[in-house]
């Protein structure tokens, strides 16, 4: 979907041309003058339309002379319509973009430095940890930052676990523990309904294993786990699926993308997501829901607070300076964050937290407990992505796929896929 909410005088116009033009002529940005209008993009749901729509209106609110052109959908083709605006050199001026790519992006110089707008006192960096600003810093620029934080976590159908007679995992509750109540709930229900879904593809379930592990799933070098260690997270879940305790591979292809549907279907009982999504899906089912840190999290933990997603400035702008005060407003304004709420995950700003989270209630509020667990004891964030990360994301996928449908044993598939994602990474 692609809205205009103002339309420029003529006047304002002409004005943006002769910005543009002058900024045709130099290497380095334009002052801005007379009113401007920018392009941002994102991805989500009706319900972040609506509230990005009205961050948005207070943002023209208070600056009259800056245009936000509006242009958002779902996530499908997101990125290809992005790349092919970018090489058509008409990317958008603010761009919602999530961590995977990154790197790449700033690699291919396709972003604008955040750390200008910062020195021109344009955007403020008060009250953001170090750490999660290190997070979008690549090769020593600012290339995003953080449009929300989220964690892993698992929730399950208290409802249909009852019903069943099954009880749900105790807190500090370990990776045999799910699989044996995922068990459970299969032979209760005849084979018809299992504990959890089949994750062996998810490399986001991977990462919080190998940290759990003591290891990394990747580093700024490359690969940062053992095949050991990629074996047994694989056998784990090869094991579950022998014994019936997971549904056939056949099933678990339908919901890759989206596990969570499988529970909110009745399928399974309990599967993994991130603590932004848990309201929406809690949301979705009559069933009454419970939501826990992941399994293993005793001694060592895995789970880390994360990026959802980034904010970023393309270096195409011909207005960095309008995207800059956006991107400041968005982030780092009390009013914003009131709208905006944790639909994206929790504001990484702390000083804008309490207004992001203030009201919550219900699952909204037991989200937040899992946050903050994890910022409490949770393990550190990776270092940023190297480029190729997003395929080797995707080959995990797919040679997990492979061990599932009995195409390659689970040794196989961890030595081919370490091969692939290797080269891959360069």
């Amino acid at each position: 979907m692609f809205t205009r909410r103002k339309t420029l005088t003529i006047a304002g116009v002409a004005a943006a041309a002769l910005v543009i033009g002058l900024a045709g002529c130099s290497s380095e940005p334009a002052a801005e003058e007379g009113p401007v209008e920018i392009r941002f993009t994102w991805w989500g749901g009706d319900a972040r339309h609506e509230l990005t729509n009205a961050a948005l209106d207070a943002f023209e609110a208070a600056n009259d002379d800056i245009t936000v052109v509006r242009d958002f959908g779902g996530f499908d083709g997101y990125l290809d319509k992005i790349t092919t605006q970018y090489a058509g050199g008409n990317s958008p001026d603010v761009i919602q973009l999530y961590n995977e790519v990154l790197v790449e992006f700033a690699d291919r110089g396709q972003l604008y430095d955040l750390n200008k707008a910062v020195d021109e006192d344009l955007l403020s960096l008060e009250g953001w940890p170090q750490d999660v600003v290190d997070m979008t810093t690549v090769g020593g620029e600012l290339s995003a930052l953080t449009f929300g934080s989220t964690t892993h976590a698992y929730f399950f159908d208290e409802t249909k676990s009852a019903e069943f007679g099954v009880e749900t995992p105790a807190e500090g509750y370990t990776w045999d523990d799910l699989g044996a109540y995922s068990a459970a709930i299969a032979k209760a229900s005849d084979g018809k309904v299992w504990g959890t879904t089949d994750l062996s593809h998810s490399y986001q379930i991977f990462e919080v294993w190998a940290k759990q592990h003591g290891e990394e799933f990747l580093t700024a070098d490359g690969i940062g786990f053992t095949q050991e260690t990629l074996e047994s997270f694989w056998q784990y879940w090869a094991d579950l699926r022998d014994a019936g305790a997971v549904p056939s591979p056949d099933v678990s292809t339908e919901y890759l993308g989206t596990p969570y549907d499988a529970v909110v279907q009745g399928v399974v009982t309990s599967t993994f997501l991130f603590t932004n999504q848990f309201q929406s899906v809690a949301d979705s089912t009559p069933s009454e829901l419970s939501i826990s840190r992941m399994p293993g999290e005793s001694p060592d933990p895995g789970q880390y607070l994360r990026s959802a997603m980034n904010l970023t400035v393309s270096s195409q702008s011909k207005h960095p300076e309008a995207a800059a005060r956006l991107v400041d407003f968005l982030l780092n304004s009390e009013e914003a964050n009131e709208i905006l709420g944790t639909d994206r995950g929790f504001p990484s700003n702390a000083n804008v937290f309490g207004p992001a989270t203030t009201g919550l209630e219900g699952p909204s509020a037991e989200a937040a407990d899992i946050f903050e667990a994890v910022r409490a004891d949770g393990s550190p964030a990776p270092v940023p992505a190297p480029i190729g990360s997003a395929a080797v994301n995707t080959l995990f996928s797919e040679y997990a796929q492979q061990v599932q449908f009995g195409q390659l044993s689970v040794s196989e598939a961890a030595t081919q896929f370490l091969a692939a994602a290797e080269s891959e990474l360069g």
